[in-house]
């Protein structure tokens, strides 16, 4: 396994998906306010976070981040093993299913204890 590689890959594909990101679903939540992306919209629904007591800027940013993050793990996980096709994408849809559960539940609970904080 070619540590070195993965590393590249990774950071590569995260600048790039993150730069994605910004100009797509950032920056047009920075221009308006009350767009969310699916993501963000499934974890205040999911978590009945209120709204008006976070700052949904910021929980976009976060999400954002960690959207990227999982999305380059798993590309960089699918071009290290991609010698059988069909099991590098079986591995990345559970892979990456697993670990966007646990983060957006973390996230979830993050932003309800501080909505309830406030």
């Amino acid at each position: 396994m070619n540590y070195q590689r993965i590393g590249i890959v990774f950071i590569v594909s995260f600048c790039i998906l993150y730069a994605i990101y910004y100009f797509f679903i950032i920056k047009k939540c920075k221009k308006d306010h009350k767009y969310v992306s699916q993501e963000v919209n499934l974890i205040l629904i999911r978590h009945k976070i209120n709204i008006k007591k976070i700052d949904v800027y910021q929980m976009v940013k976060v999400v954002s981040l960690v959207t990227v993050f999982i999305l380059s793990i798993v590309i960089a996980l699918v071009l290290e093993f991609s010698q059988n096709t069909v099991l590098s994408i079986f591995v990345a849809t559970i892979i990456s299913i697993m670990i966007a559960i646990i983060c957006y539940e973390l996230i979830g609970r993050y932003y309800k204890n501080k909505s309830i904080g406030k």
